[in-house]
């Protein structure tokens, strides 16, 4: 009865190293598998036009897409020009990145965004989306403590409005075509845009600048 018992046990034992064995080898198979699945989801697009999209993927809690459009001279004036179709659906903010010489700290130590720039974003029916003309100091000033990188962008004009149940909203004034607001607008992927920026007066104490699309992210 020892003998047989012994037995058994060897058996299961048996059972239980090659049930893990196969185990191991199928995680060996499928975490390849998984990391490519995940990776060219991050890196493929539909997108035609200038500058490089990158997409964060499903679980970018923000800014899930970046369309970079290259650098932007604001030590002179002058005029860019840009061609952008098959943007995602999501929403996105037009904006200007700009590395600023010492790291951001408080909202109360703005670094000096001189300048003025105009913004202007048409479809290929010349519908007019984004229509901004200000000077940079005026652009909403969006930093991460401590981060060199300054986001600049604009919202437009906006109301409170009080219901019954002691509740509030906003409400967006002045909402143009693909609810172009401020420097913001939700795409049509079948449309094709073209977007023009012009610094009518130069900054005079110019930092590295790039012109940046960004939006989406599950928050």
């Amino acid at each position: 009865m020892k003998l047989e018992y012994v037995r058994m046990g060897t058996r299961l034992r048996s059972w239980w190293h090659h049930f893990f064995i196969e185990r191991i080898r199928a995680s060996r198979i499928l975490t390849p598998i998984v990391v490519a699945t995940l990776f060219s989801a991050c890196v493929t697009s539909d997108y035609q036009g200038d500058g490089k999209l990158v997409n964060h993927g499903p679980f970018a809690a923000k800014d899930r897409y970046v369309l970079d459009l290259g650098p932007v001279d604001l030590a002179r004036t002058g005029k860019y020009i840009y061609t952008m179709g098959n943007l995602p659906g999501d929403r996105f903010a037009i904006g200007l990145e700009i590395v600023e010489a010492e790291p951001n700290r408080s909202t109360g130590n703005r670094p000096p965004h001189s300048g003025r720039i105009r913004l202007l974003l048409e479809t290929s029916n010349h519908e007019i989306v984004v229509s901004e003309d200000s000077d940079l100091k005026s652009w909403i000033w969006s930093f991460g403590r401590g981060d060199l990188k300054s986001f600049l962008y604009r919202t437009g004009e906006e109301y409170w409005v009080s219901s019954k149940d002691g509740t509030s909203h906003t409400v967006h004034v002045g909402v143009r075509t693909d609810e172009g607001w401020g420097t913001f607008f939700s795409p049509r992927p079948d449309i094709k845009y073209q977007l023009t920026l012009e610094v009518l007066e130069a900054h005079a104490q110019p930092r590295p600048t790039r012109l940046l699309l960004k939006g989406g992210g599950w928050k």
